[in-house]
């Protein structure tokens, strides 16, 4: 396998977990934990392949690093308000880190800040319907979040950076 090869399928796996969390978060209010851990081992697998591929392993370890660093925050904060963000939003954050930190350490919290921008309408709007404390479903807006940067990344960079 190349690793131009393994970063797309890694591409590919992402997207397919961005419609499905999408879907079933704006349908049922759950982001699936299986599928979110089976996309990020997949994920974790074939860009750890890719960096081998590319006989270059700190560059795996910098992607862990990069997710782990994102995941670690959203962590404290769903400890510390439990209610201000779900747990399945936090692991398709997680997912979403992953793959974006192939780039780099500082594309995940980019990819998280447009995420939260693109959340924020819906969070306003539903805060103004229901009242303070209301639900919202960030699975769309943190799947799209995540793709506006993966876009500019690719399209600037390409695979391999």
């Amino acid at each position: 396998m190349s690793a131009a090869a393994g970063v797309w399928a890694s591409v590919g796996t992402w997207a397919l977990l961005g419609a499905h969390a999408s879907w079933t978060d704006l349908r049922h209010a759950v982001i699936s934990r299986r599928a979110c851990w089976a996309a990020g081992i997949a994920i974790a697998a074939l860009l750890g392949a890719s960096a081998l591929a590319l006989s270059d392993p700190r560059r795996c370890l910098s992607t862990f690093a990069g997710a782990f660093a994102v995941g670690a925050l959203t962590e404290v904060v769903y400890r510390t308000r439990p209610g201000a963000i779900g747990y399945g939003d936090i692991r398709l954050i997680i997912v979403n880190s992953l793959l974006l930190s192939w780039w780099g350490p500082a594309w995940p919290w980019w990819g998280l800040a447009a995420g939260t921008a693109a959340a924020v309408p819906q969070a306003l709007a539903a805060t103004l319907r229901r009242g303070r404390g209301t639900a919202v479903r960030c699975a769309p807006a943190l799947t799209f979040g995540a793709g506006l940067v993966l876009t500019a990344r690719l399209s600037a960079v390409g695979p391999l950076p």
